[in-house]
């Protein structure tokens, strides 16, 4: 966190016009990716004539666009030839495991939604897409769910960890999204057989994933809409939900926790895995930008506060809780029966 205190006015004028100006680094960052600049230098280091070549783009105007990149250390260059940086080695290449492009390209498609925040924070309405966004819809949900991939991938095994994943048997994973936590699970876990539910365009998705997998003869999935649909099956010793409760109000949150309460044993635990306000670190504002993010994005989401989320599991009859904050902004409220 910084203590603007500390800066002399002339750091506090840069570090107001970093913020105002942090737009154009997103866009390059966007359009990068989007050209897939990375994994080609990763393949081979080359040249502004070679990229400019492979790209079919102008010399010119990809010199300085390389420029910015090289900037912000995401490139480095030598005797003419530009390379990655590690972190964009690591993180921006595709078929690396700590791969984030598709979380970028998610993040630039929601770019619409944030144009004149002042309308809709005047308001107090969330944005309505137009017709090209809604009609797009399919394409969006593939990249939705390719990003929600992209950052389990990073955060499966330690909450794998926090959660002792080797000590259960029958998991329900409720709005599953791309399988990626049941199939990180599931391979720490020989002995884990996983329910999934989510709505079908989502299973669809998550499916695919699960045929190619070692442990898919464990896992099953069910066409299920929480709020309106009994949970299907019971006796389960762990509900995990991850990023749900998010697009819901206060009482459908409500509900949907005491009707995974209900399916769980008598000694069962609940992991709630979502963005959840009250986090205290360096990093706080991720959380509150994913819920101004519900706000434009969604009729009624927002974040709780891990007070809400302790209430309404006290209220349920949870014997013991804990509190375990992660990397990106998220958080795991974690509740015993």
């Amino acid at each position: 966190m910084i203590n603007h205190g500390t800066l002399s006015p002339t750091d506090q004028q840069e570090y107001i016009m970093n913020l105002a100006l942090g737009y154009q680094v997103s866009q390059v960052l966007f359009a990068a990716v989007k050209m897939d600049v990375f994994t080609l230098l990763e393949e081979e280091a080359q040249t502004i004539s070679g990229l400019s070549r492979t790209l079919q783009g102008d010399k010119s105007a990809l010199s300085r666009f390389m420029t910015v990149l090289l900037d912000i250390k995401l490139l480095e260059e030598k005797n003419g030839l530009f390379y990655n940086t590690d972190i964009a080695s690591r993180h921006l290449v595709k078929g690396k495991k700590g791969y984030l492009g598709n979380s970028i390209h998610h993040s630039c498609n929601l770019w619409d939604f944030w144009e004149n925040l002042d309308e809709p924070v005047k308001k107090g309405t969330p944005h309505i897409p137009d017709n090209d966004y809604l009609n797009d819809f399919p394409h969006r949900l593939e990249d939705y769910l390719s990003a929600m991939k992209d950052t389990a991938d990073l955060k499966a095994d330690a909450i794998a960890d926090v959660i002792s994943i080797q000590n259960f048997r029958n998991m329900l994973d409720i709005g599953c999204g791309p399988a990626t936590y049941a199939l990180a699970f599931s391979q720490r876990n020989p002995d884990l057989h996983a329910t999934l539910i989510d709505l079908e365009p989502n299973l669809q998705y998550a499916r695919e994933r699960i045929t190619g997998s070692m442990g898919k003869e464990r896992i099953k999935t069910i066409s299920c809409q929480v709020l309106e649909d009994d949970i299907p099956g019971s006796g389960y010793d762990l509900v995990f939900i991850s990023n749900l409760i998010h697009i819901y109000d206060k009482e459908e949150v409500r509900n949907i926790l005491t009707k995974a309460w209900d399916v769980l044993n008598a000694s069962g635990s609940m992991v709630i895995h979502d963005y959840i306000r009250g986090v205290t670190g360096s990093r706080p504002h991720f959380t509150s930008l994913f819920d101004l993010t519900m706000f434009l994005g969604t009729p009624r989401g927002r974040c709780y506060d891990r007070k809400e989320l302790e209430v309404i599991l006290d209220q349920l009859g949870a014997r013991k809780q804990s509190f375990i904050p992660l990397i990106l902004g998220t958080s795991l409220q974690m509740a015993e029966k």
